[in-house]
């Protein structure tokens, strides 16, 4: 058995799971267990810190609640674990994901000549088609209203065009029998369904049918839960589904596809991928309503059929799904940040017997950001020698190879020479990231190489201690001793004693995926080849992600210590390369020499600027200082990337033309030798671009994309003020 979604029925302390057998959908119960742990010196249990635990147990969420309290002078480990996920991996650990029932679906609004466009805060406007297609009967079925131009015989007549095309007499019975179509769905899914049409069917039940018709989208006689998210600067409200889940395909293409697109529009995306466009016609699509009620039906059935042929080819849904069973989490939580690499830590942590730490509040500290990676500097003219190098994996290979974890940290060099030398260059007018420049790792950890002797270092022991010694005896101390001791970039000091659970569960997953692709190469039938893709894929996004997480003060195994230790060893690792291709090739060890390193992108320029919108707060930010604020990190082949949940850039909207904010999918950068052209507008803004960076440019009133090379004096470029 296999599930597909789960509810926590706090009120009968009851976990219901939501699954598929053999292809039919089943459901089961289970009683919620609700623990946590507590230091106790007689204590049976572990922690990851090897320290004794006592349990408390119970299937009572009030009587857990009471015994919190009578321990709250005590330090507390899993008291926050969701109780569903902890279901799920006591259940469902192992277990394969299974087939999903997905119906792929997209409405089609009225349009009122004196209100306009209705939004689903306010549906004023009836819905007047919607087409679904069912993928696990392979039909495409559309329900419609004919426009005030047709009656009903003659509307129907232009249905019998197309298969399973129904023609309605009102939106009740067009609402009914979608809801009846979707009954054996487990996923319901579309494009932006997200921010229109999962509110807008939503809103539109409980206006024409009744409130408690709305609990149809859902299993369990739930309703749909009511949430905000901000898009465009502005709030806009949507629905989660319970039990019958929904996914939004436009946001798992962003999140899955590791390339920024210049557009996001089904059609746009349709033709990108080569699986088609949106049906073409002239006018508004009220007019298509009211004049081509044929090619309007035919609008909205292709609409349907292009998401459904991208995920044939793209398969995301798929991976989602097997993502959230690889971790035993539900299939929406895939599409956050943290959540998903923080439960496979945890699985990995029980698995040995051990316990986990709650989770602690950072939203009031100020120093959670870490230096970032090394980007050199591109290198102008002919070069004889180049040198290209891929560090495969290097970020998880750098927490394994220093068996870097919470668990495993021993002490930390304080850092007041580096903090002193970080904060003067930022007071002297330079960025966090501009600070960091030309520095492979804190100065501390570089006197202790030096073994220097005039300089005296403090070592912050991970028990509380502190003592002071010359860096020339910390080197002694950690190198020359017995004391199984590593020392990071970052002078942190990790233990090889024991290996931690973040770096042994990168261990596994490493050679889970090559033992993965081993048999995708093996693979004797296209079968096979999807599901030995589809697992591999799975083990590098959680390769990739892992950093990442660990590095965002939302997760439970957050340090800033392992965080700035990656990337500042990554750092050095880096220079030591360079070095190494520079004495090969031109006799000089020096990472600055002649030698090039080349990587090779269409980019923007670090320096251009980009606003931004930080805690409520519009500013100006540079392309690198905004990389650089990221709090989720990771690798793809030479590409780095970075994302920050808690800021928004400006964004245009080719929809209704208007300027707001939104969170974005990622920034990416990687090292460039092509032409730049430096574009300036008629108010004085500047961006730098590569020569084959696409600009936006308005013309007719359509936004078409050009080469700087094919830009000309006058052309009207899409820019904020």
């Amino acid at each position: 058995m296999s599930y597909i979604d789960a509810l926590h029925d706090r009120n009968r302390n009851i976990i219901h799971v939501v699954g598929r057998q053999d292809g039919r959908r089943y459901y089961q119960e289970y009683p919620a267990e609700y623990r946590f742990y507590y230091d106790d010196p007689r204590g049976k249990f572990r922690t990851i810190f090897d320290t004794p635990v006592s349990r408390f147990q119970t299937r009572n969420s009030k009587e857990f609640r009471r015994e919190l309290k009578i321990h709250s002078g005590q330090t507390i480990y899993e008291s926050d674990i969701n109780p569903v996920f902890r279901c799920l991996e006591e259940n469902y650990k192992n277990v394969d994901a299974p087939r999903l029932h997905t119906a792929f679906f997209d409405i089609e609004v009225d349009f009122d000549p004196a209100k306009g466009y209705s939004r689903p805060e306010d549906p004023f406007n009836p819905i007047t088609a919607v087409s679904i297609y069912l993928d696990w009967l392979d039909q495409l079925v559309t329900l419609v209203i004919p426009p005030q131009t047709l009656d009903h015989e003659q509307a129907t007549k232009i249905a019998q065009d197309y298969d399973n095309c129904f023609v309605c007499r009102d939106e009740k019975e067009l609402i009914n029998n979608f809801l009846e179509l979707i009954g054996d769905a487990d996923v319901l899914t579309g494009w932006n369904s997200e921010g229109f049409d999962i509110p807008y069917m939503v809103m539109r039940t409980t206006r024409v049918l009744s409130r408690d018709d709305t609990r149809r989208f859902c299993l369990w006689d739930q309703l749909p839960k009511q949430r905000t998210f901000e898009r465009f600067g502005a709030e806009n409200i949507t629905f989660d589904l319970i039990g019958r889940v929904h996914m939004d395909y436009m946001q798992l293409y962003r999140k899955y596809t590791y390339e920024e697109r210049h557009s996001y529009s089904l059609d746009a995306i349709g033709e990108y991928e080569n699986v088609g466009g949106k049906v073409a016609h002239e006018g508004t699509l009220d007019q298509l309503y009211n004049r081509e009620f044929s090619k309007f039906i035919l609008y909205n059935r292709e609409d349907v059929a292009l998401i459904a042929r991208l995920n044939k080819k793209l398969r995301f849904l798929d991976l989602a799904n097997t993502l959230a069973h690889e971790n035993t989490v539900l299939l929406p939580t895939t599409m956050g940040a943290v959540a998903v690499t923080e439960q496979a830590i945890i699985n990995e942590a029980h698995e040995r017997g051990m316990v986990v730490p709650n989770r602690q509040d950072h939203s009031d500290s100020q120093d959670t950001q870490a230096a970032g990676a090394y980007v050199a500097y591109p290198k102008k003219g002919m070069h004889e020698y180049v040198g290209s190098v891929d560090i495969n994996s290097l970020y998880p290979s750098t927490i394994r190879a220093l068996n870097m974890g919470p668990e495993t940290i021993v002490g930390q060099l304080r850092p007041d020479m580096t903090q002193s030398y970080i904060d003067g260059k930022i007071a002297r007018g330079s960025s966090f990231a501009e600070a960091w420049e030309g520095l492979f790792s804190c100065l501390e950890y570089t006197a202790v190489m030096e073994r220097r002797v005039d300089q005296n270092l403090t070592i912050d022991w991970q028990n509380g201690e502190q003592t002071q010694h010359s860096a020339a005896e910390i080197y002694n101390i950690i190198f020359q001793g017995s004391r199984p001791w590593m020392l990071s970039a970052n002078g942190t000091i990790f233990t090889h004693e024991r290996e931690g659970v973040v770096p042994g569960l990168l261990a596994r997953w490493y050679n889970e995926r090559k033992q993965m692709q081993a048999q995708l190469r093996e693979a004797t039938d296209s079968q096979q080849e999807e599901y030995w893709d589809k697992r591999q894929m799975v083990k590098k996004i959680n390769l990739n992600s892992l950093y990442g997480a660990i590095l965002n003060p939302g997760c439970r195994f957050f340090d800033k210590r392992i965080g700035q230790s990656t990337t500042l060893c990554g750092r050095s690792i880096t220079q030591h390369m360079t070095q190494e291709i520079n004495s090969i090739l031109d006799n000089d060890k020096n990472h600055l020499g002649r030698s090039v390193i080349y990587n090779d992108t269409d980019s923007v320029a670090k320096e251009s600027t980009i606003k931004v919108n930080r805690k409520d707060s519009i500013v100006d930010m540079n392309i690198e200082d905004l990389f650089n604020s990221g709090n989720i990190f990771w690798k793809n082949g030479d590409k780095e990337y970075s994302k920050n949940d808690k800021l928004q850039v400006a964004h245009y909207s080719t929809h209704d033309q208007s300027v707001g904010f939104e969170n974005y999918n990622y920034v990416y950068r990687h090292k460039v030798s092509k032409r730049r052209f430096r574009i300036t507008t008629a108010s004085g803004k500047t961006v730098d671009v590569t020569e084959d960076h696409s600009i936006m440019v308005l013309s007719d009133g359509i936004l078409v994309e050009r080469k700087p090379t094919d830009l000309k004096i006058g052309d009207q470029v899409i820019t904020i003020l």
